[in-house]
């Protein structure tokens, strides 16, 4: 049985989905549709190098994604990410959930829904985003997420944000994915973008990843590696889910 479970993101796939217990919400844009679980915790790092249209470049070292499950259904959701090296700190703090709306949650179809407030440098643009975000698991050897979310700003329009990822397991610690996502704002032309890459489950718990991306009718491309990590499960727990 494959181990890895790609679930394909962000509008909601991060990722490797065939049964194993580490699903991330990396490297892809899809937001994956599950929670991490019950007093789990899961870490998501990585480097991301990025260049936009009129050359402008940005390098984040690191970005981080903390996640503790409250619940089988519920989670909390930490996202920082660290401005370029020529000026070192926090760009950007992002403070959410991402609650499982599934009532049986042996359905290969999940659904969740996720809500961050975010908080960056400058407070004029204290926003909001809501996404919910849905997968399909094992459809014949592939899985299939897909995320559509609305972010919004103060003082400004807000914009739709889509994604959908394609990802299956190449063996059983190497899976691979494809994704192709965007926005959507009232006043400008919509933005898409095209993304592949990579992931290596190096143990049950810790996996690396690398990514690429470029953009279909924008100039933009970007390279990214990264590694995520969950705790394990300890004695009780593992002693409550045989009985």
């Amino acid at each position: 049985m494959n181990k890895i479970c790609f679930i394909l993101t962000t509008a909601l796939f991060s990722q490797i989905l065939f049964s194993q217990d580490l699903i991330t919400d990396r490297p892809d844009q899809t937001e994956s549709a599950v929670v991490v679980g019950e007093k789990k915790i899961q870490i998501e790092s990585g480097i991301l190098n990025q260049e936009n249209s009129g050359g402008e470049k940005n390098l984040s070292i690191p970005t981080n994604l903390f996640r503790y499950g409250i619940s089988e259904k519920i989670e909390l959701r930490l996202n920082l990410e660290h401005s370029d090296k020529k000026n070192y700190g926090i760009e950007s703090i992002e403070i959410g959930s991402k609650i499982n709306l599934n009532k049986n949650q042996n359905s290969l179809t999940k659904i969740a829904l996720l809500s961050h407030l975010l908080l960056p440098k400058k407070k004029e643009n204290l926003g909001i985003m809501n996404l919910i975000s849905i997968s399909h698991d094992q459809i014949k050897n592939l899985s299939i997420g897909y995320n559509l979310g609305y972010t919004h700003f103060m003082n400004q329009s807000g914009f739709l944000k889509y994604s959908i990822a394609f990802g299956t397991g190449l063996s059983e610690k190497i899976g691979f994915f494809i994704e192709t996502y965007g926005e959507i704002e009232k006043t400008e032309t919509p933005i898409s973008n095209f993304d592949s890459g990579f992931t290596y489950l190096v143990k049950d718990n810790l996996q690396i990843d690398v990514s690429f991306g470029l953009g279909i009718n924008n100039q933009m491309n970007f390279q990214s590696i990264g590694v995520s990590w969950k705790s394990k499960k300890n004695d009780a727990q593992i002693k409550k889910s045989k009985i």
